[in-house]
């Protein structure tokens, strides 16, 4: 089997690279560090445009999200230029479905900046359009942001609001009303929300409450409760905080991580979207921020114990680390090119 390339996004520090090239053997789970790009610090998510070999990352603690374009060898990453976001704390970004726009979330507030994209180079435009709550700003705490999957609204988790909204997106524009999807319970902490690949669900996990709902899509672009189940054993009584979610390719399966409990949870979904917990796994390391399904591989990147841990996925959805264990500083994200 070949190896692929995979980009990392790392916390380190003004001046840092946290823009990092890897490899991964899909044989056998292993990584190797090819290099790391400079001038890249504080990476906590990372989105790459194929049209433009643009990739983007945000400098969380700066406030702002910055482009490079990527060198066909992947040698270099040529700097873009940085767009501040207008708050503290730009923790997501996500293209749209033509690769026009970034939409960014900024945790600092519940504000979630559209920025332009200069249609040959793919640098950032200044003057994004904002979007916000119909509340009080400076509560909100915008964590996730994607367009849904018939491309005709841009979602927003906010957590601080206990909410899910949507923008209405056509023709390249964005409406700025906001209109709430789904209410969470008042203190869950809503975080990130994962599409169903039919179409039919949405899946929403919660970092306080550590709860993952799944939740049936409506024409209308709101979401109503299937089921919700937690992802802690009933016997753990000390604190966690839910990272990130997952769904497998085939929408059998919905993976997120606790950190504090330091564990993987797998979700079984049925026909009807509902899920049924199948396992809790140690995640192998030190709080789980980002995992990412690659194959048969899920691969788990531990924030403070330093490390990728690689895990194997049975057929049934379920996980067994395979031993494989790759030291690496301060890993929260991982994009395969």
């Amino acid at each position: 089997m070949p190896k692929l390339n995979l980009l990392s996004g790392s916390y380190t520090g003004p001046g840092g690279a946290g823009l990092k090239l890897l490899s991964f053997d899909t044989s056998t789970g292993a990584f190797e560090l090819v290099r790391e790009y400079p001038g890249t610090p504080d990476v906590s998510w990372i989105a790459f445009a194929p049209s433009t070999s643009t990739v983007y990352v945000t400098d969380e603690m700066a406030e702002k999200v910055g482009a490079f374009t990527l060198s066909a060898d992947l040698g270099t990453a040529t700097p873009l230029g940085y767009q501040p976001t207008g708050a503290k704390y730009p923790c997501y970004i996500r293209l749209s479905p033509k690769g026009t726009k970034l939409a960014t979330a900024n945790y600092g507030d519940d504000s979630v900046p559209v920025f332009n994209l200069d249609a040959t180079t793919g640098a950032l435009k200044a003057e994004p359009t904002v979007l916000r709550s119909a509340h009080a700003h400076d509560a909100g705490h915008a964590h996730w942001t994607r367009w849904s999957p018939e491309a005709d609204r841009l979602y927003t988790v906010d957590l601080g609001h206990d909410e899910v909204r949507f923008y209405p997106y056509a023709g390249g524009s964005l409406g700025t009303e906001p209109v709430i999807a789904f209410s969470a319970p008042k203190g869950a902490g809503p975080r990130h929300l994962a599409f169903h690949p039919n179409g039919k669900f949405a899946y929403l996990w919660t970092e306080y409450a550590n709860v993952l709902t799944a939740l049936a899509r409506h024409p209308d672009g709101t979401l109503t409760p299937i089921n919700a189940l937690s992802a802690l054993p009933p016997e753990f009584n000390d604190k966690s905080f839910g990272a990130h979610i997952e769904i497998s390719p085939k929408g059998d399966a919905v993976y997120v991580s606790n950190r504090g409990h330091n564990s993987i949870a797998v979700f079984g979904i049925a026909a009807d979207g509902s899920i049924s917990l199948k396992q809790i796994v140690s995640c192998g390391g030190d709080w789980p921020r980002f995992f990412i399904l690659l194959g048969s591989h899920l691969i788990v990147a531990n924030q403070n114990s330093e490390d990728l841990v690689t895990f194997d996925v049975a057929a049934d959805g379920t996980l067994k680390a395979n031993g494989q264990v790759f030291k690496l500083q301060k890993p929260v994200a991982l994009l395969p090119l």
